[in-house]
């Protein structure tokens, strides 16, 4: 490491809150998330006092460096010995960070900056520090309870834990990466207000997404399989959202490679590109593609999940459509928990068990500018209780993922949907058919796991989004599900 220009006199607290030179960096808390994704070997130097550290815990992705206030330059050449290091200091005040930075710069440290508004700011931004009163919809968001699923808890000898996603206040695990793809658009300079956000969802990110929208003053356009539940078309539309449904069909042409500009998919992008050569104010999220997504994730719902367990969990489990929920959370648990097992949950006619369990990178192909697995051949009907999860496209959120995947399962329909009434009629916890798979993912690893061992897995969203489907007889029936379900959980199927 470089050599340090060393002060004459050991720089006391004293002697920094005396010392003021002009020309020091300020950084806002909100710019934290971009500049640690720039560069992941910046640090936070927290200088405050015991009692102030305990008050209020700064986030533990940022790796604080703790240093009680004392001798600056001993302490902080003993944890940061490269001079070249970019360091964002943070004491409990703005003005006092300021002047830590000047300190350092004495020291030697050229790439310093001070956190605006000190402690106070960073720990009511970040969704493990919020205050009792929320302001608006954003600040809602996160923080969803763990809940013990009691009765497959029992019968597994296992702590089984549902994240009750479908408590956010858009009601699913897709709000949190809605108002990050939105925020990364906004910081980007991709959007300006006013504009229009476009979008493919299957339901979930659409709603998430429109009730963003609106908070901020953006209209939306979402392009939808016309096969999704009804209750997620009439919500989105509800909620002001431009819909465009769109027949079921292949992502891509079969023959030859090209995709199908009228797949939901290919269409939202295709939809604000043409905007953008009009002139217009327009921008796709792209959940898919978009890393902002995984982020929000990792940012939020993994320490939520840490905090919640104490750090003591053996197992994850989630089924994955963009990848953003398992690839974000997996990252998390794996940097705070590498013993924790990372395990892919996925449906009959997906592709990504295949890819997850085999570790075979021939099983990937390069079609468009995307990678993609083919499908297995499967039974007609592909996979109608769950909507938005198992697919073909290998991901920009998917990318390094089967390093943190220790183990897949997959789920027939049958046994998801069985989990989806069983944990309405003994739970008492009404959840989508992909939360039925993800619960039916984490009893198989209870199972192979033994007795004693904590699994978490996502609620991702509520029952009340697939009426029309699950308590539809004619449409449990045609899909060979209503004999599944044993007859004490038929009741109210009409």
């Amino acid at each position: 490491s470089k050599s340090r220009t060393k002060m004459a006199a050991p720089s006391t607290w004293a002697s920094v809150v005396n010392q003021a030179r002009p020309g020091v960096k300020e950084v806002a808390h909100e710019d934290l998330h971009d500049m640690w994704k720039a560069n992941p070997a910046m640090r936070l130097v927290d200088i405050r006092e015991p009692h102030e550290v305990e008050r209020m815990a700064i986030p533990p992705w940022l790796r604080p460096i703790v240093i009680p206030r004392g001798i600056l330059e001993r302490d902080v050449a003993a944890q940061v010995p490269d001079v070249d290091t970019e360091l964002v200091v943070i004491c409990a005040g703005g003005s006092r960070s300021v002047k830590a930075c000047e300190t350092l710069a004495l020291m030697g440290y050229t790439r310093t900056r001070s956190l605006k508004e000190g402690a106070i700011a960073l720990c009511a931004g970040h969704p493990l520090h919020r205050p009792g009163v929320r302001h608006g919809f954003q600040e809602a968001m996160g923080n969803t309870p763990l809940i013990l699923l009691k009765g497959v808890s029992k019968e597994t000898g296992c702590t089984i834990l549902g994240k009750a996603e479908y408590m956010n206040p858009g009601g699913s695990v897709k709000d949190r990466p809605a108002l990050h793809l939105i925020l990364d658009a906004e910081r980007r300079g991709l959007i300006k207000p006013g504009g229009t956000i476009t979008e493919a969802t299957s339901g979930n990110t659409g709603i998430g997404l429109a009730h963003v929208c609106n908070s901020r003053g953006y209209k939306l356009i979402c392009c939808m399989p016309s096969i999704m539940a009804l209750e997620k078309q009439n919500t989105l539309k509800q909620l002001g959202a431009n819909l465009m449904l769109t027949k079921p069909m292949p992502l891509k042409d079969p023959v030859t490679g090209k995709p199908n500009m009228e797949h939901y998919h290919n269409l939202a992008p295709l939809i604000a590109k043409e905007g953008k050569e009009r002139g217009e104010n327009i921008h796709c999220v792209n959940q898919w593609q978009n890393t902002a997504n995984r982020m929000s994730h990792y940012l939020s719902t993994g320490p939520e999940i840490m905090q919640q367990t104490g750090g003591k969990i053996d197992c994850f489990c989630a089924a994955t459509g963009t990848g953003g929920t398992i690839g974000g959370i997996s990252r998390y648990l794996k940097d705070h928990s590498p013993k924790t097992k990372v395990v892919l949950c996925d449906c009959r006619g997906s592709a990504l068990y295949d890819w997850a369990a085999t570790g075979d990178e021939g099983t990937e192909r390069v079609l468009a500018g995307e990678r993609w697995c083919p499908k297995p051949p499967m039974d007609p009907g592909s996979s109608p209780v769950t909507e938005g999860i198992g697919n073909s496209v290998i991901t920009a959120n998917m990318e390094g993922l089967r390093d943190y995947i220790d183990d897949a399962v997959q789920v027939k329909d049958h046994d998801a949907i069985r989990m989806v009434f069983r944990l309405l009629h003994e739970e008492g916890v009404f959840v989508g058919g992909s939360a039925g798979l993800n619960v039916c993912g984490a009893v198989e690893m209870a199972r192979r796991l033994g007795p004693g061992h904590t699994i978490v897995t996502v609620l991702c969203d509520s029952g009340f989004r697939y009426g029309t489907k699950f308590f539809n007889k004619e449409w449990m029936v045609k899909n060979k599900l209503y004999e599944a379900l044993p007859p004490e959980h038929r009741v109210g199927i009409e």
